[in-house]
This record gives structure tokens, C-alpha cells and sequence, in this order.
């Protein structure tokens, strides 16, 4: 499968190859993209071998580009350049090369058809569910990325999940293992409980002298913010007036050279048959495939369906399962000998065979789709669109220049940078490092704005790119400091976390007298009667159950278990300053007996697939100190 695709392909992928990767949890890293040497500068080192700097750098900037994607307009590029994200991406590199060195030293390997498997059923490469060569070559070449590149970039990725999958696929659980599991998971509890009322101090328990005193000790925590406000220049792609149209001459020249794309080469709907024997194979494994081929045709001489000979006899694992189906074949993307059988049939033939470099196929040809172009008239709507918008991007691109040649050019004023671009110097309200409106709703701008260069030293910033099209150069205009608030204006805040702070400690108090009284064997009943609660029964409620609070449940659950005639009573946290007393009297683990096959087997699964997490955790740390790894702290 690995050749078919390799012959049938010229094209395709990095940005979508990129997010492709991404969604399917693979990465683009591995030991061919490790640098080796021992003198050479690293990041880290394991075992053998190191991460070097230019890694690490390319890998910090596919975690930007995806998480620039993810955020949009949110995203602030300094939250992914903190010592924390990249020392956890390192982490996540060297966990990698552990793998792919422990993959290797196990033998494991990822073989051609594995690989052709794994890339067939990518559905981005995939139309009407079924692998589409012409639309794979098409995806790579456009992103400028070989087969070759890409099936060693999945290979790489493939072997990095090996490992792990061997690990889960030898995770064993037992039947004992499984009931056990679902007596602990389906098991209920009967219980009382009373919720505890919270007392509420008077307002005027907090006294102006706590206030004062609360204050005095954390003023620092009120201020008013630094804020600064700023003067600046936009050039923004999408506000960019409308273009001039293109003439019909233009458009017609346009078309001219776009011809590749509006027309389509010949088309064979093509199936194989192939038994694979390498192209430098001995005379006998030669001619055992030739008289294997050779059967099979006569096979399908004799009546034989094609599908089912390929389902039952073909080599090529990536479509043997769909009948040796290849799906829409273009002319001059095949292999030259392949090639010249499948275009010289008619429809509803099959070839005698034919040897390639993988082997000997036979091939069908089901239907043909001759070459066709769409005429000017039918794309002229298309071409106008495009046309309009390359002068419009041609537009931005010219007025981009011309900001970054007058930013380089400008200092102590933005006008010139105006000028140049044919807008005005706007100006922005007051904002915060935090939070800003306008301009300043954008995290790069006020992070500039903040910035030494042009807080303190009053210098007009480099060009900022907000988005694909919007670009903006800022300078200081206005800054206030950061002062402190005076008691007045943060009176009622203070009072109100004195009030909290008496809240919980009232609530743990009379929650711990109320529990001491409930040890003291007071009836549940009487107490909640003086207390002015009501004792709620929660019979036969599991794990998951819905009609009470998730904190209380969850604490009941931890509970140890009763005797047997006794009850086991509890103060149980809940959120903000409420408490419950429980009182559990009951405890029946589920029945692993009541169990279908289905259910067993769901229970099985969870369970293996839990105890797979946690072993290859644990294979990992067992990694980790078994394997010297040395990092370079100074290059994090």
C-alpha cells in the first residue's frame, strides 16, 4: 500500500498535515529530528541522545501557531514563554525520546502496510469515506511537504504510540479484578442527613475599629491600578475599502494561467490485484508470483468476481478489504508500467498481468471519467473573487511595508507613520495591565503598553501584529501610577470579607457543637428540631446520585463502613461555610452476578483502560530513572 500510494502521489500538506497531526494526537517530533553529536549545543540529553536547541525552538513555535489558532484575538503570546509551560513542554520531549528509545530497544517497528493503513484512513484524505490519491498528492504538494517527508514524520509518530498500546493491550484484569470493581462501583449507602443552618452575625458585629485594623494590615491589596493610555496607528485588512475591479481582459488572462485548476485529466476508476515480490527478487521468488498472478487471472477468466479475488488473494492490505478498490486514478500519476495497463483498458476490463516495483497486479478498470475543463463563463464569478482579493491582500501587503518603513524611520511623534499609510493617529481611553477596552482589549497591546521601551522610556513600539490582516503601531500619551485607596472607598469591601471570615468561624463552631451532641447519642430528629433543620433520609443512593448535594455524596462515599445494627455518624464539609451531620447505617455493594455480557464487558474495559493509564504512568517514571537525562537549565 505504502508503493501504491508513493507511485500514485506528486503532491500535498504542511498546514493541514499540521492540524491533522494535532487532532490526532500526533507530534511532529522524533529521533530523526534530533540533532547528534556530543559536542553539539543541547536543551537536554537522554541516554544517548539530545534535544537540541533548534528543537526545542521549533517545537515552542508549533505549540504558538496551534495555540494562536485556539485563542484568536485571546491569545497573548508571554503566557506560553514562562519558565512553567516551557519547562513542561521540555518535559513532554524528553517523555517522547524515552518512548522512542524504549520502542526501539524493544523491537518494535512500524512496517509499510501499518503505515499505508494509517494513512489511508485519514479522512482528510478521504472522499465519500475511501482514500483518495489524487486529493492526498494535492493536499502535500500544496503544502510543500514529499510522501516521503510525511510517511517518515507518521511513521515516527506511529512508533511513539506503539509502545504505549502495547502496554494498554497487555493491561490484565480479572474476573475477580471486575467484580470487585463493580461492588465498590455500584454500591449504595443508606443515609440521614441534616444540613446545618449558617449563622449569620449581626452587621453590626464588625466594628468600624476591625475594619480599620483589617485595612491597615492589607492596604496593598487596595489600590487603583496602574493605567496609561496610548496614541496609535491601524492598518486593518478587513476595513480596507473596495478594490478595483478587474477588466475582462484581465480576467481572461487570469483564467489563462489558471487553466490547471479548471480542468481535469483523464480518469480511470481502478481495482488491483497485487501479490508483491521486490524488484530485485531471486528467479524463484520471481516466478512463484508469476504463476500465482497467473492463476488469479485465470481464475477471473473462468468467472470469477474481481472484488473477490482481490478480497481473498491480494497483497496490497490497504485495499484488499474494499476489493482492491484505488479509487479515482489521474493520468500521469501512476507508476509508468501500472500506468500504460489502466489507460489502455476500456471499461469493465482487466489486464493481463503487469509487473511493477512492488510486484504483479492484475487491473480493472471500472469506470473511465474523461478530462474535462470548465469554460471561462461558468469560473467567471470565481475569477472575480480571486482576482479582487489578491489586489485587496496586495493592497495590505504594500501599506504593511510602508508601516514598517516609517516605524523604523519615526520617533517621538506617530504621524509620519500616518502619513505613510494614509490613516490618523487615534487615541486610546485609560486601561490597566489587566483589562482595557477599544485597542486595549487586545492582551499584545497592553502588554506593549506596559512594556520598559514604552512606559518608561517613551518610545514609540514596534509594529504589532493583532491578526492576520490588523497591525498596529503604539506610543505613551498618558500614565498614571498606581495609588493607594483610601479606607472610604473600600469600606464596604473590607466589611463585607469580615463578615465572611465571622461566617465561617461561627458555622465551624456551632457545626462542632452540633456534631459533639450527635456523638453524645442525641437522636438525629431531636436535634434537627432545635436547630430548626429537617432530617433528610437518602436510602439505597449511589455514587452518582442526583437528588443530593455532589460534595455531601462524595464525603459520604469516604465514610468507613458501619457494623453491622450500628450507624457510623459524620461532619461533613460543604461548600462555602455549610456543614451536614450524616448518619450511615447501611452499606450494599453492587452484584457483579447481575451483570450481562454487555455490561461486564463495558465494566472490563473501564477498568483495563484505568489500569493502563496507570501502568504506563508508572513505565514512565520507571523511564525516567533508569535513563540519565540531563538538561541544560541556562536554555529552558
Amino acid at each position: 500500500m505504502l508503493q501504491t500510494i508513493r507511485e500514485k502521489s506528486t503532491s500535498k500538506i504542511f498546514y493541514v498535515l499540521l492540524m491533522i497531526l494535532m487532532m490526532g494526537g500526533l507530534l511532529f517530533f522524533g529521533i530523526g529530528d534530533y540533532s547528534f553529536g556530543g559536542s553539539q549545543p543541547y536543551v537536554a540529553k537522554v541516554g544517548g541522545e539530545i534535544i537540541s536547541e533548534n528543537d526545542f525552538a521549533r517545537r515552542m513555535d508549533e505549540n504558538r501557531s496551534r495555540m494562536r489558532q485556539m485563542m484568536g484575538e485571546s491569545y497573548n503570546a508571554r503566557m506560553f514563554e514562562t519558565p512553567e509551560f516551557r519547562r513542561q513542554l521540555l518535559d513532554q520531549m524528553i517523555d517522547e525520546e524515552l518512548l522512542t528509545q524504549a520502542g526501539a530497544a524493544a523491537g518494535l517497528a512500524i512496517t509499510d502496510a501499518k503505515l499505508g493503513e494509517e494513512i489511508a484512513r485519514t479522512p482528510v484524505f478521504q472522499t465519500d469515506g475511501k482514500f483518495d490519491q489524487a486529493l492526498y498528492e494535492q493536499l502535500l504538494q500544496a503544502n510543500n511537504m514529499t510522501q516521503k517527508q510525511y510517511e517518515e514524520r507518521v511513521r515516527r509518530d506511529l512508533a511513539l504510540r506503539e509502545l504505549p498500546s502495547q502496554i494498554n493491550a497487555t493491561a490484565l484484569v480479572t474476573k475477580a479484578d471486575v467484580d470487585a470493581f463493580v461492588r465498590l462501583r455500584d454500591q449504595l449507602r443508606s443515609f440521614r442527613y441534616i444540613t446545618l443552618p449558617i449563622p449569620a452575625p449581626a452587621a453590626d458585629s464588625i466594628t468600624d475599629e476591625a475594619i480599620k485594623q483589617y485595612f491597615d494590615a492589607h492596604s496593598i491589596e487596595y489600590s487603583h491600578p496602574e493605567q496609561v493610555s496610548v496614541e496609535y496607528v491601524e492598518i486593518d485588512g478587513a476595513a480596507l475599502g473596495p478594490v478595483e475591479p478587474a477588466t475582462e481582459e484581465e480576467l481572461r488572462a487570469y483564467y489563462e494561467t489558471q487553466l490547471h485548476r479548471f480542468g481535469t485529466k483523464e480518469q480511470r476508476l481502478a481495482s488491483h490485484v497485487l501479490i508483491e515480490v521486490a524488484e530485485n527478487a531471486d528467479a524463484e521468488a520471481e516466478k512463484q508470483a508469476k504463476q500465482k498472478i497467473d492463476a488469479l487471472a485465470a481464475e477471473h477468466a473462468a468467472g470469477k468476481a474481481f472484488a473477490e479475488i482481490a478480497s481473498q488473494s491480494s497483497d496490497d492490505v490497504g485495499s484488499k478489504s474494499s476489493g482492491g478498490d484505488l479509487g479515482w486514478i489521474e493520468a500521469g500519476t501512476m507508476e509508468p508500467a501500472f500506468e500504460a495497463a489502466l489507460f489502455a483498458l476500456e471499461a469493465g476490463q482487466v489486464s493481463a498481468p503487469v509487473r511493477s516495483a512492488q510486484g504483479y497486479h492484475l487491473i480493472e478498470a471500472r469506470e473511465i471519467r474523461p478530462a474535462a475543463l470548465r469554460g471561462f463563463d461558468e469560473v467567471r464569478a470565481e475569477l472575480e473573487t480571486e482576482v479582487s482579493e489578491d489586489r485587496r491582500i496586495q493592497r495590505f501587503s504594500a501599506l504593511q511595508d510602508q508601516l514598517y518603513d516609517s516605524a523604523d524611520q519615526t520617533s517621538g511623534t506617530l504621524e509620519p507613520i500616518a502619513k505613510a499609510v494614509g490613516g490618523e493617529v487615534k487615541k486610546s481611553d485609560m486601561f490597566a495591565r489587566d483589562f482595557g477596552m477599544g485597542i486595549a482589549l487586545s492582551p499584545e497591546v497592553r502588554e506593549v503598553a506596559f512594556s520598559p521601551e514604552v512606559k518608561e522610556d517613551g518610545l514609540s513600539s514596534e509594529p504589532i501584529q493583532l491578526g492576520k490582516e490588523r497591525i498596529v503601531v503604539l506610543r505613551l500619551l498618558e500614565r498614571t501610577a498606581s495609588k493607594p485607596k483610601t479606607l472610604d472607598e473600600v469600606k464596604d469591601q473590607v466589611q463585607a470579607v469580615l463578615m465572611s471570615e465571622a461566617t465561617a468561624k461561627a458555622a465551624k463552631e456551632a457545626a462542632d457543637a452540633a456534631f459533639k451532641r450527635l456523638l453524645a447519642d442525641e437522636p438525629m430528629d431531636t436535634l434537627a428540631t432545635s436547630l430548626g433543620a429537617t432530617v433528610v433520609d437518602a436510602a439505597d443512593t449511589g455514587r452518582q446520585g442526583l437528588t443530593h448535594d455532589a460534595v455531601l455524596i462524595s464525603e459520604v462515599f469516604k465514610i468507613a463502613r458501619p457494623a453491622e445494627g450500628a450507624v457510623a455518624n459524620a461532619l461533613v464539609k460543604l461548600n462555602d461555610s455549610g456543614y451536614a451531620l450524616v448518619q450511615l447505617s447501611a452499606v450494599v455493594d453492587g452484584d457483579p452476578s447481575k451483570l450481562d455480557d454487555a455490561a461486564r464487558t463495558a465494566a472490563r474495559d473501564q477498568l483495563k483502560q484505568e489500569l493502563a493509564a496507570t501502568e504506563a504512568e508508572a513505565f514512565r517514571k520507571a523511564l525516567r530513572a533508569s535513563v540519565p537525562i540531563k538538561i541544560d537549565e541556562s536554555k529552558i
